[in-house]
């Protein structure tokens, strides 16, 4: 007897649509697993016997043979154990063949345990548009991680911890759906940026990034708070949507980065970059390519502290990311694209001793030095950056001044500018040429003003853009339709340190 159960595989970044074929036929006791598997599929035999065993069924003392479907895909990896195991049972006539509409996915131990299994959500991306799929049967350890993808659906997530707890739900045990409520979840901040003393044209400016997500670069001796500052972007950023929580967690599981503290990714991301990072472990790469650091910052922040540290060909990889939003790695076989939709915010020194204009150290740097030092930010990814702005060190009273805006204060007042750009349809900082020339409108002495910065100031095509982007943002912050001078002299007045293109 034949039974057909369906399962998924992994295919690049996404998931495929496997039958698992069960054939019990008369012959010497034999068990053999074709279609194109790896070593950890076929090594599902011996798992599978045993886990039929010690589940107290009866394994078929006969011909078994089972067959991985479409034969051409590679099926990696042990997950296909418990639709396997399930096909055995029900092709022998041990269980209920009452299977259609259902996906088993798991890994078996030798005691019948459902092990849960990597790269879930990659992997269940294959069944979501699948109406004859109705239920998801999986390992009760992946439950969260499931669920988060199959809430948004009409599909029922059934969790097991055994293969008699599943065996036993086919034949007709009821057993409710897995659900979750993940709307309660209410993220802590802990960085607060009520710590942050001094600084507010700062926190203006990074306020003027995350709510127009405009890539931004600070640049100040050591000590004066980058760091600082950086690590509580986080905490104003806007909560996640529920599709930016599916496409982050299962980036994250597809990299096998989840844990069992955080099993899915409810919060932006915020990635730590410093100067021993290499091209591959910021852009991704590998035999199996697996996505960098600036796909793990998907939909969150990418901070990479001291920038100019950092070699040439490290910086110059950033700006396909940048412009694209996505990491393209290519090999011989195919390319993969990873996601790559972050906020980027650099630090830097002003000089290679890092006291330049520093009001206690001098500097020790020659102009020579100093340029070079600077350069080292090409003019093509110097476009790509909206805003730099110089920190410098707090004065002795700021530090026991009074507290400024917290946190929550400042992401209140991002999310009602959010909601101005949402109503127009689009980020200000991922506007295109069209969006820009619809919603960038200037008055005229708006228009007079740029006309004469952009030859003075010897601005690039792209940085006119850029500052149009930033110009509107400032705007919406103080709810003009029309850009004014202000704005595009605050805008202007983020670029100072970005002139021609080059950090000046």
């Amino acid at each position: 007897m034949v039974k057909k159960i369906k399962s998924v595989a992994l295919e690049k970044t996404g998931g495929t649509e496997v039958d698992i074929e069960a054939d019990v036929s008369c012959g010497l006791p034999y068990f053999n697993i074709v279609g194109f598997a790896d070593i950890s599929a076929k090594e599902a035999s011996e798992r599978v016997k045993r886990a039929i065993l010690n589940s107290g069924f009866e394994y078929p003392k006969s011909r078994v043979t089972v067959n991985l479907t479409p034969a051409y895909l590679h099926k990696k990896g042990s997950h296909f154990d418990l639709g396997i195991a399930i096909g055995i049972l029900c092709a022998s006539g041990v269980i209920s063949d009452k299977t259609a509409g259902r996906v088993f996915i798991g890994e078996l131990s030798f005691d019948g345990e459902v092990l849960p299994v990597k790269r879930l959500i990659p992997m269940l991306t294959a069944v979501m548009s699948d109406d004859n799929v109705k239920e998801i049967i999986a390992s009760e350890a992946n439950c969260k991680e499931a669920f988060l993808i199959t809430s948004s659906s009409d599909k029922k997530l059934i969790c097991v911890k055994s293969l008699k707890e599943a065996a036993e739900y086919i034949n007709g045990n009821d057993k409710a759906p897995y659900s979750s409520i993940y709307e309660n979840y209410e993220e802590q901040i802990i960085d607060d940026f009520e710590d942050v003393r001094g600084h507010e044209e700062v926190k203006e400016a990074i306020m003027t990034a995350v709510a127009g997500e405009h890539n931004i670069l600070m640049i100040g001796s050591p000590g004066t708070g980058k760091t600082m500052i950086a690590k509580r972007i986080p905490g104003i950023l806007p909560p996640m949507s529920r599709e930016e929580q599916i496409e982050t967690t299962a980036l994250y599981s597809y990299a096998d980065r989840l844990t069992d503290k955080e099993p899915v990714m409810l919060r932006r991301p915020f990635r730590h970059v410093s100067t021993g990072v290499t091209v591959k472990a910021l852009i991704g790469g590998g035999r199996i390519p697996m996505p960098g650091e600036v796909s793990l910052a998907d939909k969150g922040v990418l901070f990479i502290d001291e920038m100019l540290e950092l070699p040439a060909n490290i910086l110059e990889a950033l700006r396909e990311p940048l412009e694209e939003r996505k990491a393209v790695i290519s090999r011989s076989s195919g390319s993969v694209v990873f996601p790559a939709d972050f906020l980027l915010v650099g630090a830097a020194n002003p000089c290679r001793c890092g006291y330049l204009g520093d009001k206690i150290h001098e500097c020790t740097c020659s102009q020579s030095e100093i340029i070079r030092y600077r350069n080292k930010l090409s003019g093509a990814l110097a476009d790509r950056i909206d805003i730099c702005i110089e920190i410098l060190r707090t004065d002795y009273e700021n530090l026991k001044g009074k507290k400024g805006l917290t946190s929550s204060d400042m992401k209140d007042i991002i999310s009602e500018v959010r909601d101005i750009q949402m109503k127009r349809g689009c980020i200000n900082g991922l506007m295109t040429d069209r969006q820009v020339k619809e919603f960038c409108i200037l008055n005229d002495e708006g228009e007079a003003f740029l006309k004469s910065a952009y030859r003075s100031m010897g601005i690039s095509p792209r940085r006119y853009c850029k500052i149009l982007k930033v110009a509107r943002t400032i705007a919406d912050f103080r709810k003009r339709n029309l850009i004014g001078v202000s704005e595009l002299a605050a805008a202007a007045h983020y670029t100072r340190f970005l002139k021609g293109g080059r950090i000046m």
